[in-house]
């Protein structure tokens, strides 16, 4: 696979379609990967591009301060052109040197203040703190639209068990790969492949899909949801009869212990051949709850969604269960999975596939020299290093020149 000279002025609008793509997420592999640069690389290319275009920019936390507030190293600074617009936290505007006039309040709150969309009126530095939940970031995206319909809007995201950057919030992705969070390139080649392997997972067949989407719609707050299917053999008319719903006795012991719900596909109106149904666990997350999911699983289940950050101590108590295997895991992206090489061999040797609801696009890995004690990787070594591991165009762009 070609890698790209970072002096190319063009390659970027080409290879991600800067001058039609709706939306975007940087993520790395680590602390320090260097996303920050190349999301002013990014800013920089689409301030010169001959087809003019408004970036909306936010962040999944705080980033763009100037020194690492855990190691105390310095940091690049985020540089804003006249006439962005900022998704961010009100208590950063204070330290940004460009003027930013404040045009909408969201009323999503974090600890550095309410989130607020604001647009450059000068050019010059920023810091951002974006809203860290999904849902959010998906609010405040709709509101940059409703500002300006055909913005660019960029998330500088992570790779977090608490954060998501895709979701089906982003029509692409960049991985940035940093030599500072590995001890060897070939750590950090491992690394890039197995996350290059998550992000481009292939999403569930349309009517699987379908099916998953609309129940999450009727009960948003459920983490787990079961597809199973059962031989029928059953004749009849479809209809009059819709989709049926039925709560299912508690499985806690607890007073706050709630009922599963469960809902019915009706027969008649799915193949003669086969019925199918979806259930869920009323869990407002999947942390510390493998036990009882585990303990719901059933032999008929063929598929099993999990809404959160899907990690080894998630499944380690699925993975004792027999009836765990022979099936497709779900997750709502390819960010959502945090395994290691042990589970995954334990997934295939139980014939489970991985699937995602939100299928990535992910056209560029890019990677970043330098070392945590500020020494630098030859860029031909660590530029061969990923790409030898990974089917995705790489390159090195370079310190961010603002």
């Amino acid at each position: 696979m070609k890698n790209y000279s970072r002096h190319s002025p063009d390659f970027l609008v080409d290879t991600l379609g800067l001058d039609h793509l709706r939306s975007l997420a940087i993520i790395g592999t680590g602390k320090n990967a260097g996303k920050t640069t190349v999301l002013n690389h990014i800013l920089g290319v689409v301030r010169r591009m001959k087809h003019k275009r408004i970036v909306a920019v936010t962040s999944i936390g705080l980033d763009g301060e100037d020194e690492d507030l855990v190691t105390g190293g310095v940091k690049p600074r985020i540089y804003l052109s006249e006439g962005t617009l900022l998704v961010t936290a009100s208590g950063t505007l204070s330290k940004a040197d460009a003027v930013i006039e404040l045009l909408t309040l969201t009323e999503i709150h974090t600890a550095a203040g309410e989130i607020v969309i604001g647009r450059t009126r000068t050019n010059g530095y920023v810091e951002l703190a974006g809203p860290s939940i999904a849902r959010d970031l998906a609010t405040c995206e709709r509101s940059c639209r409703v500002i300006e319909d055909d913005c660019l809007f960029i998330v500088d995201g992570a790779l977090s068990r608490k954060s998501s950057a895709g979701g089906g919030l982003t029509e692409s992705v960049i991985l940035v790969a940093g030599a500072a969070n590995a001890s060897s390139l070939e750590e950090l080649a491992a690394e890039t492949a197995r996350q290059v392997s998550f992000l481009s997972l292939p999403s569930l067949n349309v009517s699987a899909k379908k099916q998953f989407d609309n129940a999450i719609k009727e009960h948003p707050k459920n983490r787990v949801f079961f597809l199973e299917e059962s031989d029928v053999n059953a004749s009849g008319s479809c209809e009059g009869k819709a989709e049926q719903q039925v709560d299912m006795p508690d499985l806690g012991s607890g007073p706050q212990s709630a009922p599963r719900v469960e809902t019915f596909t009706p027969q008649c109106c799915v193949p003669r051949e086969m019925a199918k149904r979806i259930r869920s666990l009323p869990l407002l997350s999947i942390i510390g709850e493998g036990k009882a999911i585990a303990d719901e699983l059933r032999k008929g289940d063929t598929v099993l969604l999990l809404r959160g950050a899907i990690t080894d101590n998630v499944l380690a108590p699925l993975l004792s269960d027999s009836a765990f295997s022979d099936m497709t895991l779900v997750a709502e992206d390819g960010t959502r999975f945090f395994l290691s090489d042990k589970v995954m061999q334990q997934l295939r040797h139980r014939s489970i596939e991985l699937a995602v609801l939100s299928e990535l696009s992910l056209p560029l890995i890019c990677v970043n020299p330098m070392r945590r004690d500020g020494s630098i990787v030859c860029r031909e070594d660590i530029l061969a290093a990923i790409e030898s591991v990974v089917d995705v165009p790489v390159c090195e762009l370079g310190p961010a020149l603002v």
